[in-house]
């Protein structure tokens, strides 16, 4: 049985990015980063609310304990936000870190909560390309705010996330075309012993690996930028088990939702790029794939003690 992808009823986004399945309010999260917005839909009731930040976020993630509390990216920081879920403009309570001192012209990319809630994030360089220098870094951010970096010599850093039960993390810095494996100690958040668990040329795939997420079985869900599709992938065999096209080529991420998380969740973009096709509608859309007999992990809000 083929998937059954539906485009969910919200505005076209410019760049949809980071988006992220609440399972206690049944509602999704997500970001439009060139028009710096941050959305929240509720697929029960159909209510899709957005509003704008100063600065392009790059994520938006619920802080646990803290009803509409989320952190966002603001350039360089991560900031505390309050945003009641609608149109009204989300207040900046505080800055929690900012990093990359030495490259300022860096910025905060994705980012998600470890099993323990603690924020794992990295960034990307200044007009990013195959060959731009390799100024990011990944870090992860405690709840006491404690910032480790944790990982360098990175372009665009990406997709991350964990295997629990494999005690493994998985991360993507997308100009390399691989998703990285490293031990993960969950008590710590210490990662170690980068391996490659998937290349996209050795599998001679095209476009660059984005967002992803894992699912119960220990399976990847890889949205692929400008390879129209989203990959299927066993990383512990190196191997491809499934390619679902979807209708538009710029896929940015996914993340699993619904009341049973075994909806699939897919951001897409619509930028016009130098030496590109411009993008055409439903270029920017995002959509939910149903029928894919696969469940996710509650996503994790983020803790803070401070």
């Amino acid at each position: 049985m083929s998937p059954v992808i539906t485009q969910v009823p919200v505005d076209l986004t410019g760049l949809g990015e980071a988006p992220h399945w609440d399972s206690d309010e049944n509602t999704l999260y997500y970001v439009d980063i060139v028009n710096h917005t941050i959305h929240k839909y509720e697929p029960d009731t159909g209510k899709h609310a957005k509003a704008k930040l100063e600065l392009e976020p790059h994520f938006i993630l619920p802080v646990e304990g803290k009803k509409n509390h989320f952190l966002v990216t603001q350039g360089r920081k991560v900031v505390e936000i309050e945003w009641s879920g609608d149109k009204k403009a989300p207040k900046i309570l505080r800055t929690i870190t900012e990093v990359d001192h030495e490259h300022p012209t860096n910025l905060l990319n994705d980012g998600k909560a470890d099993p323990l809630g603690r924020l794992f994030t990295g960034t990307i360089v200044h007009n990013v390309d195959v060959s731009s220098p390799k100024d990011g870094s990944l870090y992860r951010i405690d709840p006491d705010g404690t910032t480790t970096k944790l990982a360098s010599d990175i372009i665009c850093s990406n997709g991350l996330c964990w295997d629990f039960k494999g005690e493994a993390f998985y991360y993507i810095d997308s100009f390399s075309y691989a998703i990285k494996r490293y031990d993960y100690d969950v008590e710590t958040g210490h990662i170690s012993n980068p391996t490659t668990a998937f290349s996209m040329a050795e599998h001679g795939l095209e476009g660059f690996p984005d967002g992803m997420t894992i699912d119960t079985d220990g399976n990847l869900w890889v949205a692929v930028f400008w390879g129209s599709n989203i990959l299927k992938i066993d990383p512990r065999k190196n191997k491809l088990l499934q390619t679902i096209p979807i209708p538009t080529s710029q896929v940015t991420s996914v993340t699993f939702g619904g009341p049973d998380l075994d909806v699939l969740y897919v951001t897409t973009a619509g930028i016009t790029m130098k030496d590109k096709p411009d993008p055409k509608p439903p270029a920017g859309a995002i959509y939910a794939l149903t029928g894919i007999s696969a469940r996710g992990y509650p996503n994790r809000k983020v803790r803070l003690n401070i």
